[in-house]
């Protein structure tokens, strides 16, 4: 057993002191108004979303194929919801493999993220057109026949079915409590998804072992997944752009927007959604910690390729340099390193901050916005480049091209996607109970609140 009180500033979270018929209370009070709550947010989601899909018909899909750059800002959407709402699931692999109890609150907020993920697989589908073969220009597929399209695209096909099969099972107590007690319009859908589910012993120890077998499955495919779209979209576009340290750059900064979306989303659910009882500081100070850890991970990656330009700076590496950070995307690129690094650095090394509910918070706000730049920096720079400059093995960006500037039509598509993405989340949580009931009550077999001398203590079981 483990004790945790009031030393070091924890707090005894209400979450707690509640019990299991409290839990299925706030559950069920979810069920009732959140249909209410959200259709005027899911209306103009869905606005948005259309107004993205009009706007790709309108210009780049008009364009066609062979104009790459008019593709920029859906390639930008595209890595923008594969470095935010594709990491966010990641995040609770990460805590239930960790067997830590405060997370359980969490759980759902990254989770729910996991139903977006039709939405980047169409967008990639749409961008596939758009590259060239690899017969004869370098890439991280050495000639593998139909590369880059079937690899890439079986690989987004896995990923996908498998962020669905993790959404779906890890909330499979919940859909059955749906299914007995949701109202009508609710039941239909959940009895079909947890249709077999009645709670036994056997189903529940199934249950434990499956999800998080299935969270490291989705985790073991978003990191190649994430390895492949940096070179495909990014490092294979941009010649003489030779570097081993950019896809780890890519996935680490990827975790990073997903902790800060899962943190922002906690935000939300607590402020607008009743979750105050079970999303405290605890859960901000605990993700406040992380998001500060990968924050300096984003500048030793950073600096790892960085350096490795600065000190070479032969032509090649110097034309690089000048087009993602120094002379084209200059700004961007502060931006991006402000925001990623220097900000989160600055305000989340004072531990008062840290511990507080609205310090992550805001920084978590902040990243997701730097990231949101340093994507549209990426995918600028690299879908400037004609097929021409990419053909015959190209080692060298011979001519810098100028920053494209976004249209319209490009920022209507950068919106409406990312309202498409919202909106699907907008839908899926009016099927699903928050907070999650099988998880926080798991959670309170595990506590009891005892007296100590002066002090309450936490108690907590360790069954494993």
């Amino acid at each position: 057993m483990a004790t945790h009180g009031h030393a070091h500033g924890h707090e005894l979270q209400r979450t707690w002191e509640l019990t299991p018929s409290d839990v299925l209370g706030s559950a069920l009070g979810w069920l009732r108004e959140v249909g209410r709550r959200l259709r005027t947010p899911l209306l103009i989601c869905l606005v948005l979303f259309v107004l993205g899909i009009v706007a790709i018909v309108a210009a780049p899909l008009r364009q066609g194929f062979a104009n790459r750059q008019a593709w920029t800002y859906v390639a930008a959407a595209f890595l923008y919801l594969m470095s935010t709402a594709a990491a966010a699931p990641a995040l609770s692999t990460a805590l239930r493999v960790a067997r830590s109890h405060w997370r359980r609150p969490v759980n759902r907020a990254s989770e729910i993220w996991g139903v977006t993920l039709i939405i980047p697989f169409l967008l990639y589908l749409l961008l596939l057109p758009t590259f060239p073969g690899t017969e004869d220009r370098l890439s991280i597929w050495f000639g593998w026949p139909l590369s880059p399209w079937l690899w890439g695209a079986i690989l987004m096909l896995t990923l996908t079915g498998a962020g669905y099969l993790f959404a779906w099972f890890s909330s499979l107590p919940d859909l059955a409590i749906v299914r007995d007690h949701g109202a009508p319009a609710q039941r239909g859908l959940a009895a079909w998804l947890s249709r077999g589910w009645v709670g036994s012993h056997r189903q529940w120890r199934i249950y434990e072992k499956v999800v998080n077998n299935i969270g490291v499955l989705y985790v073991l495919i978003y990191v190649p997944v994430m390895t492949v779209l940096s070179s495909d979209f990014i490092i294979a576009l941009i010649p003489g752009y030779f570097t081993a340290v950019f896809p780890a750059y890519f996935t680490i900064t990827s975790f990073q927007a997903g902790i800060a979306l899962t943190i922002v989303t906690m935000a939300v659910l607590r402020r607008w959604g009743g979750q105050a009882d079970y999303l405290g500081r605890e859960q901000f100070w605990a993700l406040g910690k992380l998001l500060l850890a990968f924050s300096l991970l984003w500048f030793y990656f950073w600096w790892s390729e960085f350096i490795i330009f600065w000190y070479g700076r032969t032509p090649r590496e110097i034309s690089v340099l000048k087009l993602l950070m120094a002379e084209t995307y200059r700004w961007p690129f502060v931006l991006s390193f402000a925001m990623n690094f220097a900000l989160p650095l600055l305000i989340l090394m004072w531990n008062p901050i840290r511990r507080s509910i609205a310090g992550p918070t805001v920084v978590a706000t902040i990243v997701l916005l730097g990231n949101l730049i340093d994507r549209i920096r990426l995918t600028s720079a690299a879908f400037s480049q004609p097929d021409s400059a990419l053909m015959g093995n190209a080692h060298e960006l011979h001519e810098i091209p100028a920053a494209y500037v976004p249209g319209i039509s490009d920022l209507l598509i950068l919106v409406g996607m990312l309202a498409g993405a919202l909106m699907l989340v907008l839908w899926a949580v009016r099927y699903l109970p928050f907070p999650s009931v099988a998880e926080v009550v798991g959670g309170l077999w595990l506590r009891a609140h005892k007296p100590f001398k002066h002090a309450r203590l936490i108690v907590v079981g360790k069954p494993e």
